[in-house]
């Protein structure tokens, strides 16, 4: 029987930890054990904190097939090809960890304040991928939650990035997704938070 208490938003849970975080591979991974009623357990090498824009997370599962067919040429059975898991996100603060995440942080210095300038980054840009990272997404609905995790993970596309007087600067980018010695890209775990009583 359908249950609406079953039906969730994907909402970023971000007051306390931020939604998006990432550590180099070979960091600990949270696992199903990892996520309780007071959140999540996370290794302190995951960083990451800033406002993502309105569209949110997007995971997109792709899997090619090819078919087999028999004499007639009618399909008898579809074999799968390859996979590939990407996530995509637009960054709306411009910081050393959103411009980081984008570029590849050995692209990135940040200088601190002084007396005659403010905080400032510098950012180079070439032909070059960012550094394969591990990466944790955490998303809360009232006591529920969902979290995501990527064991290996690099970007590898960016979008159009836009300058206007009317809007965020975004930091759009695509992750793609490599498998980890048990061969899966993408951890996906859930917890509704109705905890039973002691």
């Amino acid at each position: 029987m359908p249950n609406t208490k079953n039906v969730r938003i994907g909402a970023p849970e971000q007051k306390t930890t931020g939604a998006i975080k990432r550590a180099p591979v070979g960091t600990t991974l949270p696992t199903l054990s990892s996520i309780s009623a007071s959140g999540v357990t996370l290794n302190e090498a995951f960083k990451g904190n800033y406002y993502v824009s309105e569209e949110g997370l997007t995971l997109t599962p792709t899997k090619n097939t090819n078919d087999i067919k028999d004499w007639s040429g009618a399909v008898v059975r579809k074999v799968l090809e390859s996979f590939d898991g990407t996530l995509s996100w637009k960054m709306i603060e411009t910081n050393d960890d959103t411009l980081g995440t984008a570029f590849g942080d050995s692209n990135v210095t940040k200088v601190a304040a002084n007396t005659s300038h403010g905080n400032q980054v510098s950012v180079s840009v070439g032909a070059e991928l960012p550094s394969p990272e591990s990466y944790v997404f955490l998303m809360k609905d009232g006591n529920a939650r969902i979290v995501i995790v990527v064991p290996k993970g690099q970007i590898t596309e960016l979008d159009e990035i836009n300058f206007a007087s009317n809007a965020a600067v975004g930091w759009g980018v695509k992750l793609a997704t490599y498998p980890d010695s048990d061969g899966k890209n993408i951890y996906i775990y859930t917890d509704d938070g109705e905890v039973t009583s002691v």
